[in-house]
């Protein structure tokens, strides 16, 4: 029980740190750079992911 609690614990910093970055990237750029690199799919992917994962625990 306390693993699955460390494990949904380390979900939700994952994924406050992935929103973090991603407000951090989409400030510091322009738009018409975010569409060359495509980072702002990545962190809508790597979100989805987490939160599967997270709610694969409940």
């Amino acid at each position: 029980m306390i693993w699955n609690n460390i494990t949904i614990g380390l979900y939700v910093i994952a994924l406050l740190f992935n929103g973090y970055s991603w407000y951090k990237y989409r400030n510091n750029t322009s738009e018409d750079q975010r569409k060359k690199e495509g980072w702002s799919n990545y962190y809508m992917i790597s979100s989805i992911f987490i939160l599967t994962l997270l709610l694969r625990k409940f």
